[in-house]
């Protein structure tokens, strides 16, 4: 059994990432296909994806180290159902550290698998996810008597469906059409975040024997949510010591925050997805300055 807190975390681990084709096309036509990333899923061939996630957020100098790490394991297939592609998860193993203490080992989850299906329109954009109820009672299971109503509220089928719905834009809304040559890049607007994202496509790369892009994705976030955010977190350190938390204030910040993809353009095939939100804020408490480190990573690798 782990507890409520610590499974807050799944929220983040969805990552739903496209494969190819099964039969390859011609030469000729790939090389046209590859100009432009074009959403085209491999049918009927299963692969499998490892999901981790690593967050560490600690002010140095101070006894606040918290470090937990996510590794998920799934099975994954393409099938087409009428004119729709139909992706199907199956949840086959996950691990959970907490400040090196194993929660989980990965295998408790192999007694009552769960899987999820998540059906896109030859556009990519999402028609309907399935599963949701049984994989919302199987991480209810996971979690202590006393934690499960908390997490029947937090993972509610209805919030794992807008998870899936969001993985998958973020995914694909940001390359599909677009040209997939090295040196190509262009500029995404994101009013309901106050943002925009730079995308660059920086070199071609091998993948096994297709020919994939490397590509970066860059952020320019609405720094103040993140400032509120964090403020919170100190400030429920400095209640700790017993001080006064409305008197935190965040004055500076350095910010990272940039995906590293390896794609197949012809197919929006994913080999690799790498994220890093590294942050560093200089705050004031009320006993003078506290630097706070928060860094997240997460990264997926295929196997097919």
């Amino acid at each position: 059994m782990i507890s409520f807190a610590r499974l807050t975390f799944l929220t983040m681990l969805f990552s739903a990432c496209a494969p190819s084709n099964t039969e390859r096309e011609s030469n000729t036509a790939a090389d046209a296909r590859a100009a432009t990333f074009v959403y085209a899923p491999v049918l009927n061939r299963p692969h499998q994806e490892r999901m981790r996630r690593t967050e560490e957020f600690s002010i140095p100098g101070s006894p606040l180290r918290n470090v937990e790490e996510w590794v998920m394991d799934w099975d994954v297939v393409v099938h087409p159902e009428t004119n729709l592609f139909r992706r199907s998860m199956t949840l086959v193993g996950l691990k959970i550290n907490v400040n090196g203490a194993e929660l989980l080992r990965g295998d408790e989850v192999k007694a009552n698998t769960v899987t999820l299906d998540v059906l896109t329109d030859k556009d990519a954009n999402v028609v309907d996810v399935r599963g949701t109820d049984k994989f919302s009672a199987a991480i209810v299971a996971l979690g202590s008597p006393e934690a499960q109503p908390a997490l029947r509220r937090i993972f509610s089928p209805e919030r794992l469906k807008a998870l899936a719905v969001d993985r998958i834009i973020q995914l694909h809304a940001d390359f599909v059409g677009h040209p997939a040559q090295p040196g190509s890049n262009w500029l995404v607007n994101d009013p309901s975040k106050a943002g925009t994202r730079q995308i660059r496509v920086l070199a071609a790369t091998p993948c096994g024997s297709n020919r994939c892009v490397q590509v970066r994705r860059e952020y320019d976030i609405d720094r103040q949510a993140l400032y509120a955010d964090i403020s919170q977190r100190v400030g429920a350190y400095v209640q700790s010591q017993g001080s006064d938390p409305s008197k935190v204030a965040v004055t500076g910040m350095d910010l990272k925050l940039e995906d590293s993809l390896v794609i197949e353009p012809s197919t929006m095939e994913f080999y690799s997805v790498d994220f890093l939100q590294d942050v560093n804020l200089h705050v004031t408490g009320p006993n003078g300055e506290l630097p706070v480190k928060l860094k997240i990573q997460r990264q997926t690798q295929y196997r097919y």
